[in-house]
């Protein structure tokens, strides 16, 4: 079953967790995503995640929440900290409304 969460806001002690109808394939540093279907008619979106969408991708593991998310990123890239966060936030917004992930608030 493909579920779907529309309009929620991800926060920051939210615990993304990926959509198991999700097949990702990581090619060189991009991950293409692609919903299980029951036939290739009823794919409406692929998704193509540049490097830092590739590193939000790998980090979503059901266990870490946005909050150290966001911070790893903030220790990996150069940047302000509060627009590496906003950047995030979008991301993992876009990929909600998409049904890519589902977000617990276990986190908080």
């Amino acid at each position: 079953m493909f579920f779907m969460e529309f309009n929620m806001t991800v926060s920051m002690d939210g615990i993304p967790i990926r959509n198991e109808n999700i097949i990702s394939r990581k090619i060189e540093d991009e991950y293409i995503l692609v919903p299980m279907l029951a036939s290739s008619d009823e794919v409406e979106q692929i998704f193509n995640l540049n490097q830092v969408g590739a590193d939000v991708w790998e980090r979503i593991d059901g266990k870490k929440t946005v909050k150290d998310i966001v911070e790893a990123l903030v220790m990996e890239y150069e940047g302000e900290p509060e627009e590496i966060e906003g950047d995030v936030i979008e991301f993992l917004n876009d990929i909600l409304d998409a049904g890519i992930i589902e977000l617990s608030d276990e986190g908080s």
